[in-house]
């Protein structure tokens, strides 16, 4: 069974743990090894962890099988696409589910959790940015209704990548 529950400052370890593992298994062939591992040491530290996770109106998630971290995801309030979809926004910053747990629907449950969540706390629109090469998380964002309305740069070590940005509508 699988419980989803907000991350607790305990867990911080946890949660870099499979923040990493989930980095490694989704994104080693993107760049560089160079490229990846400056990537994760910088912004996979636990400092920059407890830093997100005091940072006001951002929640992080985790899914737990027994005592085991399945997966998890972060949604945070950002200004970044103001411009294009106004200031009623929330960002769907990460949504990353372990390899070992793929295929159990922990992540249509992470994304359910989000949309819930941007609902209740009525929210125009729901957004992320998407590796432009990671053509599954593509397609998993378009069944639940995400459409690509621009792209920005996601800096990887010395590789700028370019991210898709997907947006939802919640509020009609």
């Amino acid at each position: 069974m699988i419980d989803i529950r907000p991350i607790q400052f305990s867990e911080l370890e946890t949660l870099r743990k499979i923040a990493i593992d989930t980095y490694w298994d989704t994104f080693a062939d993107s760049t560089t090894l160079e490229n990846n591992q400056k990537f994760v040491d910088e912004a996979y530290t636990l400092k920059q962890f407890a830093k997100e996770l005091e940072e006001p109106n951002t929640q992080y998630y985790m899914a737990w099988e027994g005592d085991q971290a399945a997966g998890y995801m972060r949604l945070r309030l950002s200004n970044e696409v103001e411009q294009e979809l106004g200031s009623n926004t929330i960002e769907l910053q990460r949504l990353y589910v372990h390899t070992h747990f793929q295929g159990k629907k922990i992540g249509v449950k992470l994304i359910e959790l989000a949309l819930d969540y941007a609902l209740e706390h009525k929210f125009e629109w729901i957004w992320l940015g998407v590796w432009e090469f990671n053509y599954r998380a593509q397609a998993f964002y378009k069944k639940f209704g995400f459409e690509r309305f621009g792209e920005h740069v996601f800096q990887v070590g010395d590789d700028p990548q370019i991210d898709w940005l997907l947006r939802k509508k919640l509020i009609h």
